[in-house]
């Protein structure tokens, strides 16, 4: 069923901001620095949350706007931040982002740096990201379109696959690029923050990114044999739109079934076999789905999680139930994997903060599929997930740091995952993604 009640305010959101989840784009380009075209405590609040999450320095330039320019317009205050980044720190992309500020008085971010692009050897992309419109996923969706817009070229066709992952862990995104290379394809991450947001200790001092994709793939994605997205975005289908790139959703492959599908889909496009690396870690996968067997079922989950995270959850404690396809029972003959399977986790809530359309049709799709009914809220805040659980109480909760005060009030564990993370050490190392991380 579908959570309806009369609230006309956010109490305890759980979510973030467009230009954040712009910034997280960015920070998986290689040689990149995002500049906010806001007030310097926007910029401030993003380093802050980031580093409490990844422990890792982040820098974020700011064109520190204040009340004159609020006024008489930013334009001498973006001026002066591109010049700024570019003679101190010369960045191969400046990701150009607006903010609540930017957006009200109206300020034209294309116009402004149209002047300016001409004058510097930096690739400068613009991004609308109004703070008040959106949450941090809508953010990240336009930052990647407007990169794709911006510096996607035509050019030869080459053997990769676009791989367009969305918001994710650092362990996730370098998980789900082994995944690919293990098969033996080449993945274009669209961005890539496995090394960017995790970097080993060097003793130096890095004040750009040294590691993510490099613009020069990005430049070459109008070329790749097919994009894989994990949820719908306009980027992947500005790509099948402009250069006739085909754009697939196969959802965050997150546990047995959509682990299957993302291997299905490489093996579509590249012709390559899953090799028996990760048909052994498919088979451990299995293994500990039957171990658990008896601890985890009819456990009722409440899931609060950014879409795409909340959808991969809510199907990997249901998938139990569900019968492979016979291509991959036919590689593991001796299991009848009707019996073994059986579950029997039940996803009672199902929330998250962005709006997400897919949410309900997909958890509709899968209600359907197991017989089972849940609650599911788009566009829900704590307080919605915390009215829940009076009314119908949940063996465990899944979600970010702040689920942890409803979780202590209810006296039910919290698996923490998703963003941010900060009342733990390691969130950057939490692996969800594939067979391992299931």
């Amino acid at each position: 069923m579908d959570l309806k009640h009369e609230k006309h305010a956010v109490i305890n959101p759980g979510n973030m901001c467009p230009p954040f989840g712009a910034v997280m784009a960015f920070l998986g380009i290689k040689g990149s620095m995002p500049l906010v075209h806001g007030s310097q405590g926007c910029s401030t609040y993003m380093r802050f949350q980031l580093t409490r999450h990844f422990r890792e320095p982040v820098n974020i330039a700011s064109s520190s706007l204040n009340e004159s320019t609020v006024v008489y317009g930013g334009e001498e205050n973006l001026l002066k931040a591109l010049n700024t980044v570019e003679d101190q720190y010369g960045p191969d992309v400046i990701g150009v982002l607006s903010g609540c500020l930017t957006e009200t008085i109206g300020d034209d971010l294309e116009l402004i740096v149209k002047k300016y692009r001409e004058r510097v050897s930096s690739e400068i992309v613009t991004v609308q990201t109004p703070g008040f419109k959106g949450t941090h996923i809508e953010g990240y969706d336009t930052a990647v379109y407007s990169i794709l817009r911006d510096l996607t070229e035509v050019g030869e066709p080459g053997g990769s696959i676009n791989v367009i992952p969305g918001i994710l862990s650092p362990a996730d995104t370098f998980e789900i690029r082994r995944i690919f290379e293990e098969m033996g394809a080449m993945p274009l991450m669209i961005t890539d923050n496995s090394e960017s947001l995790d970097e080993p200790f060097t003793g130096e001092t890095f004040f750009i990114t040294e590691n993510g994709t490099d613009i020069n793939e990005i430049r070459n994605a109008a070329g790749s044999m097919a994009t894989i997205s994990f949820s719908e975005n306009d980027a992947g289908k500005f790509l099948e739109r402009r250069y006739g790139v085909n754009d697939t959703v196969t959802g965050l492959p997150v546990g047995l079934e959509r682990t299957d599908r993302l291997l299905d889909r490489i093996s579509e496009i590249s012709g390559l076999e899953a090799p028996p690396t990760l048909m052994r870690e498919r088979g451990r996968l299995i293994d500990a789905m039957i171990d658990s067997h008896q601890y985890t079922y009819g456990r009722r989950v409440a899931i609060f999680a950014d879409p795409a995270y909340a959808l991969s959850m809510a199907s990997a404690v249901l998938e139990m139930g569900m019968v492979p396809s016979a291509d991959w029972n036919e590689k593991l003959p001796s299991l009848d994997l009707r019996m073994v399977l059986e579950m029997g986790m039940v996803p009672s809530a199902v929330f998250t903060g962005a709006s997400s359309p897919d949410l309900h049709r997909i958890m509709a799709l899968l209600q359907e599929r197991y017989g089972f009914k849940a609650t599911v809220k788009d566009k829900a805040d704590i307080f919605d997930l915390e009215l829940h659980l009076r009314k119908r109480p949940a063996d465990l909760l899944i979600g970010n740091s702040y689920c942890s005060r409803v979780a202590h009030k209810f006296g039910i564990p919290l698996f923490r995952m998703g963003f941010p993370v900060y009342d733990r050490v390691g969130a950057q190392r939490i692996v969800l993604a594939g067979y391992r991380g299931a």
